[in-house]
C-alpha cells in the first residue's frame, strides 16, 4: 500500500487540539463529553494495539497504509490507537452529550457521562479480548491460514496473528457501536426516569450548557 498521507495523519492531531482548545474556553457538557470520549477511546485504541503491533505488526505496516519512518511497534500501536479511535469516541461523546441535553427533561451533568463512556470503553475491551481469544484458539484448532498471496509480504508464523486482530478489531467497531446507541436508550431512560420523579422543571447544575 501507499504510505498514509500528511494530512490523514495531520487532521485528525488537529481536530483534537482544536477540541482541547474549544473545551477550555468553551467548558459545556457537549465539549467536555466530546474530550473526555475522545481521549479516553484513544487511550483504550493504543492499549489494544501494543497487543496488535506484537502479534503481528504488518498488520499495521501492510495490511494498513503504512506511516512513513514509524516500525517501532509501540510506537505503531501509539499511533494507529489514536488514528483509529479518536473519532469514534468523538461520535460517541458527543452522542452522550446529545442524549443528555436534547429535550425538556431534566439533563445530566458532565460527570454523570463519564461511568457510562467508561463501561461502553470497558465492554468494547471485553469483547474484543473474547474474541481474541477464542479466534486465537479456533485457528489453531483447524489450523487456519490466509491467502498466499501474503507470503511476500507478512511471515507466516505471524499470519494467523494477523487474522485473530483483524477478527477482534472489528468485533470492536461493532461493540463500539451497538454499545454507543444502547448507551444513549439508557440515558433516555434515565432523564424519563428523573422527569417522572422530581418534573422536567428541576434546576439544572451551572456546568449545564447545551451549547
Amino acid at each position: 500500500m501507499e504510505p498514509l498521507s500528511w494530512y490523514r495523519i495531520a487532521a485528525p492531531v488537529s481536530v483534537y487540539i482544536a477540541l482541547l482548545i474549544y473545551a477550555a474556553v468553551r467548558p459545556n457538557i457537549r465539549s467536555k463529553a466530546v474530550v473526555f470520549g475522545a481521549t479516553a477511546m484513544a487511550v483504550y485504541g493504543g492499549a489494544q494495539d501494543q497487543i496488535s503491533a506484537r502479534l503481528c505488526p504488518e498488520y499495521f505496516t501492510v495490511l494498513h497504509n503504512p506511516i512513513p519512518g514509524l516500525t517501532d511497534p509501540t510506537l505503531l500501536a501509539l499511533a494507529w490507537g489514536f488514528l483509529g479511535a479518536m473519532g469514534g469516541g468523538v461520535a460517541v461523546g458527543y452522542a452522550a452529550a446529545l442524549a443528555a441535553t436534547l429535550g425538556p427533561r431534566p439533563q445530566l451533568t458532565f460527570r454523570e457521562l463519564i461511568k457510562p463512556i467508561l463501561f461502553l470503553i470497558a465492554t468494547v475491551g471485553t469483547a474484543s479480548a473474547v474474541t481474541g481469544g477464542s479466534v486465537y484458539i479456533s485457528a489453531e484448532q483447524f489450523d487456519i491460514r490466509v491467502d498466499p498471496f501474503l507470503d511476500r509480504y507478512i511471515p507466516v508464523e505471524r499470519q494467523r496473528g494477523a487474522f485473530v486482530v483483524a477478527c477482534y478489531h472489528l468485533v470492536a467497531y461493532v461493540t463500539a457501536i451497538i454499545g454507543s446507541v444502547v448507551m444513549c436508550v439508557w440515558i433516555g431512560f434515565e432523564r424519563a426516569r428523573r422527569a417522572g420523579v422530581g418534573g422536567a422543571t428541576a434546576p439544572l447544575p451551572p456546568d449545564v450548557r447545551p451549547v
